[in-house]
């Protein structure tokens, strides 16, 4: 995993060399973030989570979307259960910038800003599969979510942005559907 990490970093700083000097404001600008994992096997997991942002200033950004999970478990030797659920929600985040402009005082390109984010969510998910023991398993229940981190936006020229973050679940519980922590690598289209 290690590895991919890596590989994603250099990529974002090959990008880099590629993005255009000239930098507009953002304030007033809405993005849009395309959020999409798949993975298939045994295990199955599908998660959608488009987000709309809002550039309030240059440095800070809020946003909202909605949130579906789909997951399934096939029955085999070391997980004998079989399960598929359907979970869903809205989640809104705010994102501030620390650093901006980070390629004028750096030598090499890494990355254009720094920041630090917050982001909350409601997922309604079915009992049968997350609720601790005892619970009835019919039913639905919400999951709070409320994850912390930060991380880093590198320009890709003059509209769109890749980014890399790093959050941690701190209302983690046996319920949630996050381990800690949270890679997210994205594409964020200006509009």
């Amino acid at each position: 995993m290690k590895r991919y990490f890596i590989i994603i970093f250099l990529t974002i700083c090959t990008i880099s060399s590629f993005a255009q000097e000239e930098r507009p404001s953002r304030k007033g600008k809405f993005f849009l973030i395309p959020e999409l994992w798949l993975s298939f096997g045994s295990r199955t997991y599908i998660e959608l989570g488009p987000l709309v942002g809002y550039h309030v200033n240059d440095r800070l950004v809020v946003g909202l979307g909605p949130h579906y999970i789909y997951s399934s478990q096939k029955a085999s030797p070391s997980y004998p259960y079989s399960y598929e659920s359907h979970s869903f929600g809205l989640k809104g985040f705010g994102r501030f910038s620390l650093i901006t402009n980070a390629e004028e005082f750096l030598p090499i390109k890494l990355f254009n800003d720094l920041f630090v984010h917050v982001e909350y969510e409601a997922l309604s998910m079915k009992n049968a599969y997350s609720a601790p023991p005892g619970s009835p398993d019919q039913g639905r229940y919400f999951y709070h979510a409320i994850l912390l981190g930060g991380g880093f936006n590198q320009r890709v020229g003059m509209y769109n942005s890749v980014s890399m973050t790093v959050l941690w679940d701190i209302n983690r519980t046996s319920l949630s559907p996050y381990s800690n922590p949270i890679f997210r690598v994205g594409f964020n289209a200006f509009f």
